[in-house]
């Protein structure tokens, strides 16, 4: 499990830059990496343990449904 983590952490490190601060939802990334959903919510979860990646929820008004998480990267404090 480690190693799929680090096999996709650069990639996903990478997409979230350039989604700049719009972020990308699990599924955007798994279209956008080739990769499985449970590999990607795997290193998500490691790079948000790091304090690397933030979580927060994408409102789209008129949308009905659940309200799905963007993943961006954390602001780095000077």
């Amino acid at each position: 499990m480690l190693e799929q983590v680090e096999q996709y952490r650069p990639h996903v490190i990478a997409a979230l830059t350039n989604a700049a601060s719009h972020g990308l939802t699990v599924k955007e990334l798994c279209g956008a990496l080739g990769a499985g959903e449970q590999a990607i919510r795997r290193c998500l979860a490691a790079l948000m343990l790091a304090g690397m990646v933030r979580e927060t929820a994408r409102y789209t008004p008129g949308a009905r449904g659940a309200v799905p998480r963007v993943y961006s990267l954390a602001a780095r404090a000077a």
